[in-house]
């Protein structure tokens, strides 16, 4: 009998690490059944008659010219595809011969062409990988791994003091290569004084490195994916497909929004024991039996020939070079928008500042004024004080000497003596 072979279409194009992952994971999978894999290029000249086709969000709407090669028609396997809400024109899935998405939100999309559409894990949760050595980590040294994007930064306000309050050593982990987030890391403000930054890693040896990690912070669905089917404790920065992703398992609350949500997290990951032993193994058992369906539907269609692609368009090298170029200038503008806010944030703290200083300085002002006022006020008082004392004195004195002309010696002798006795301090 002729080995069966399962043809492997994903989006092997982009530098990303999490559709990598999923090839190379979906390949480790059949591997182990006795199944050979083949890794189908997207922009070759011909396609297999059936393939598993999945990685990344490669249901879109249409128009695209990368992700509309991976709307194939025919009896192929859409296994545990990332979909956005807005894909439509799916009519095609209904001839497939299994269809499913990796979250309930997600597989509710496919459902409004195929019915049937089931959720399966994503195959990167049965990853497995040999032991990469990290540089500079000592025995008994509690690692916390840091991945961080510019996306990071304007969704956490205040995110490098917080994640620099973090008092165990941090190993910066680059983990979407496409968004050049090795160098991004590097330059930001980060204590380096504890810290490890690691240089671009394959996905094998990034999925080493995080399941050496005590916990991590993390700005990507599949580095989350990566700590949490190795029982790694995470917080994972806020993205619409993250978050449906944990909600499914239960763990909606380690996908962080905002810098409170974040803190607790980390207070959390340092005084808690988490354990996801049992969504892991819901999740291997969802992919063996998806796997088993896989399986059964390559038998029954072994030895068929290839049909041409459905690719139309510039040659394969251009298409390449446009698709990362593409990347490249989505990087330096998100990088350019992290960097304006940035800045505009700074001007905002300066004018902040100069109007606290000004009001500051007039508070001054007019405190003086009335610290002046005031004294005036009561040096007024005294003079007019001291000239009534006198004005006393004078009047008494006449008073007493009107007086004396009119009352014999011995009461003029005891009222001067009275006047005397008034008059002691």
């Amino acid at each position: 009998m002729t080995p069966l072979t399962g043809n492997l279409l994903f989006d092997s194009i982009s530098l990303n690490t999490g559709d990598i992952a999923i090839g190379i994971a979906s390949a480790q999978v059949l591997a182990r059944r006795g199944i050979s894999a083949k890794i189908v290029d997207p922009l070759g000249e011909r396609m297999p008659e059936q393939m598993i086709i999945g990685g990344g969000e490669l249901i879109r709407p249409a128009g695209d010219r990368l992700y509309d090669v991976f709307r194939q028609t025919g009896a192929h396997i859409l296994n545990s595809a990332g979909v956005w809400g807005t894909a439509g024109g799916l009519d095609y899935l209904k001839d497939y011969a299994y269809v499913s998405a990796r979250s309930s939100r997600e597989v509710e999309v496919l459902r409004r062409w195929v019915p049937e559409a089931e959720i399966v894990p994503c195959a990167t949760t049965l990853l497995q990988s040999n032991h990469y050595e990290i540089p500079g980590v000592d025995p008994g040294d509690l690692l916390v791994g840091i991945h961080m994007v510019p996306h990071s930064l304007r969704q956490i306000e205040n995110l490098i003091p917080l994640l620099n309050s973090i008092p165990h050593k941090k190993v910066y982990i680059p983990f979407t290569h496409y968004n050049g987030d090795a160098t991004f890391m590097r330059h930001l403000p980060f204590d380096k004084a504890n810290s490890i930054f690691l240089d671009t890693l394959d996905p094998l040896q990034l999925h080493s490195v995080i399941g050496q990690m005590d916990r991590v912070i993390v700005s990507s669905l599949h580095a989350s994916i990566f700590a949490y089917s190795q029982n790694i404790p995470f917080a994972s920065i806020f993205q619409q497909k993250v978050q449906n992703y944990f909600e499914d398992r239960g763990l909606a609350a380690h996908v962080v929004a905002d810098r409170s949500q974040l803190r607790d997290m980390i207070e959390r990951m340092d005084t808690e024991v988490f354990d996801f032993t049992g969504a892991i193994e819901n999740d291997s058992a969802a992919l063996s039996r998806a796997f088993d369906r896989y399986e059964g539907i390559l038998s029954r269609n072994q030895g068929q020939s290839g049909a041409p692609s459905t690719f139309e368009g510039p040659s394969t090298s251009l298409i390449r070079e446009q698709v990362l170029l593409a990347q490249a200038q989505q990087v330096i503008g998100d990088r350019d928008l992290t960097l304006a806010g940035s800045e505009s944030a700074r001007l905002a703290m300066m004018t902040q500042t100069e109007a606290q200083t000004h009001e500051a300085q007039e508070a001054s002002e007019a405190a003086a004024c009335r610290e002046d006022a005031q004294e005036a006020r009561i040096a007024d008082l005294e003079s007019r004080l001291a000239q009534s004392e006198d004005s006393l004195t004078a009047v008494t004195g006449s008073l007493w000497w009107s007086l004396g002309l009119a009352v014999p010696a011995p009461l003029r002798r005891a009222l001067r003596r009275l006047t005397q006795m008034l008059q002691r301090p």
